[in-house]
């Protein structure tokens, strides 16, 4: 920052000398004063080609040093974009999912995106032009003291009008800079949301009732913008009155105190410059309150994310799980809501051995997905505790504890990027045999073959170029290359058809082997290989066995297998 800073300096102090050479050409040229130096003997002709060329070389110089001086700093301004960007997306991934449950994807985007660049705004549009300007004044105001002090003073009058106007603007400014950050990111809400839903958007027909809404979000902008637009002009054309009143007034002082005999006519030009240099800094300072009001308000936002603390994080005492853990996890008397709601899990216990493999299962809402979101600490107990191999996971660090865990979800997810990354996403260092080889074993080493780049084949947002089933198959093999000892089966097959669903289920039964597996299930056809099932009814546990034991018991199990299967558990048997 200091070499540009004392290059803004040196364009500052040298555009200080710009109006002596006009005034040496009204004196000394057009009129009878000699002037200073060694220009005193030039002829006339000579020393206006002087002057001209002196005016011709101050502006270049002055404008080379300027330009590179601002390269420097908007370069500075840039790299502390750079810098807070990568700090916001940091922080914004560790926030927990608490926090992205109640703060749209479109809004957390513009934050990232466009409200980091208040740094660069504060730095490029606030900072420096103030101590530009505030050392111009400085700098005028000297030199007109000595030619004029009284004339200076009636000039400088005019700054406790502005500073009074700056006073009064400061808040509808802020409000309205404010207003329209939170517009600006409803608007990119609404463009992610609509575009990350487009498949529903157009199957639906909804195209114009988007549209509609989308219109609505960017009028409420246009609006906010509009309001901050009028404010900003009418602000600046006080201050423009305010400065003509001023450069009046100086230029009545001046041209009376010339016919007096006081002044030169030169001295006239050279105050009238200055005054018009004077008040160029004081509209600068007017108009950086904007530009303060506008960083500050996106400064604000982003500092509101960065302030923001993750709900889940690691304990002080927290320790890494020294080896790849066995699997044994214990649930005891486990509770949870979601924040200022009903419980969604109550006093839970459950005990899943090494090796092997619960399934969960019971209507929407039961608290199924929420126990598996409880194991990988992606929300805390309210009450009770969950042990992994005998520790309570708020006692591990989050990387190693989610280290011992892979998940296959029901919507797989995946990456614009290769198939290669995308299958070693949760073991990034895996090899190309250990990748091919997991495809192998999750049945997707065919089809990826077969695709024009093969396992280099860059696929679209969320695998939108694949089939549901060789996403689903992508999401396997992922697992597989994790080799994590603890599998979480988030209903992953519930959204396939079912010769797809018989298909991927050998696949499941292949991947659980040797791991502690919980399953979600609404499909109860997906869980033959469990050993035991674990029923929830309104966030309660309402059933534990076999399969066989629990259609012995004619209960809840019992009952949705009848209604899935359309036979009562007699027949079955």
């Amino acid at each position: 920052m200091l070499p540009g800073a004392l290059l803004f300096l040196a364009a500052t102090a040298l555009g200080l000398l710009q109006p002596w050479p006009l005034k040496l050409v009204v004196d000394s040229v057009l009129g009878p004063i000699p002037a200073p130096g060694p220009l005193a003997s030039q002829p006339p002709v000579t020393l206006l080609a002087i002057l001209c060329f002196a005016i011709v070389l101050l502006q270049l110089v002055v404008g080379a040093l300027t330009t590179l001086s601002t390269n420097l700093l908007v370069g500075l301004g840039l790299r502390l974009v750079f810098k807070l960007r990568c700090i916001l997306f940091e922080h914004v991934q560790k926030l927990s999912l608490a926090f992205h449950d109640t703060t749209s994807v479109g809004d957390s985007l513009y934050r990232v995106t466009w409200d980091s660049y208040a740094p660069q705004a504060l730095v490029n549009s606030a900072i420096i032009p103030a101590l530009s300007a505030s050392l111009t004044l400085a700098g005028i105001g000297a030199v007109m003291l000595t030619r004029d002090w009284a004339l200076t003073m009636a000039a400088a009058a005019v700054a406790v009008p502005l500073f009074l106007l700056i006073r009064r603007l400061d808040r509808p400014l802020t409000a309205h800079s404010l207003e329209l950050r939170a517009r600006e990111s409803d608007v990119s809400t609404r463009v992610q949301e609509t575009l990350s839903s487009i498949r529903a958007v157009q199957a639906f027909g909804r195209e114009a009732y988007e549209h509609a809404r989308f219109q609505h979000q960017a009028r409420q902008s246009l609006r906010a913008s509009l309001r901050l637009t009028v404010l900003q002009t009418a602000s600046q054309a006080v201050v423009g009155l305010l400065m003509a009143v001023g450069t009046a007034a100086v230029v009545w002082i001046a041209t009376r105190r010339a016919l007096d005999g006081r002044l030169t006519a030169g001295d006239v030009v050279l105050l009238v410059g200055y005054v018009v240099m004077l008040y160029k800094p004081l509209e600068t300072l007017a108009s950086i309150a904007v530009a303060v009001q506008g960083g500050m308000a996106g400064s604000r936002r982003v500092f509101a994310v960065l302030d923001a603390t993750p709900d889940i994080a690691d304990a002080p005492d927290a320790v890494a799980l020294p080896r790849r853990a066995a699997g044994q996890i214990v649930l005891e008397r486990v509770w949870f809501a979601y924040r200022g709601g009903e419980p969604v899990l109550r006093d839970v216990s459950l005990a899943i051995r090494p090796g092997q493999a619960l399934a969960l299962v019971g209507g929407s809402g039961a608290g199924k997905s929420t126990l598996a979101s409880l194991l990988l600490r992606f929300y805390d107990p309210t009450a009770g505790r969950i042990l992994l191999d005998g520790q309570d996971v708020r006692r591990l660090t989050l990387r190693s504890l989610r280290e011992q865990v892979a998940v296959v979800l029901q919507e797989p997810v995946l990456f614009a990027a290769s198939i290669r990354e995308n299958i070693a996403y949760g073991r990034p260092e895996a090899s190309r045999e250990e990748i091919e080889a997991a495809a192998r074993a999750a049945g997707a080493h065919e089809f990826v073959t077969a695709l024009p780049q093969g396992y280099d084949t860059r696929i679209g947002e969320r695998g939108a170029t694949l089939s549901g089933g060789q996403r689903q198959r992508l999401a396997i093999a992922r697992a597989f290359v994790k080799d994590a000892p603890v599998l979480v089966l988030d209903e992953p097959t519930s959204a396939l058809d079912a010769e797809t669903e018989r298909a991927l289920v050998d696949v499941l039964e292949r991947l659980m082997k040797h791991r502690t597996t919980m399953i979600i299930a609404h499909r109860l056809s997906t869980i033959r290989g469990a050993d035991r099932i674990a029923v929830l009814s309104d966030g309660a546990l309402v059933e534990t066995g076999t399969h066989a034991e629990l259609l012995a018991r004619s209960a809840t199990y019992a009952r949705l297998y009848s209604l899935q299967f359309g036979m009562t558990p007699a027949r079955r048997s």
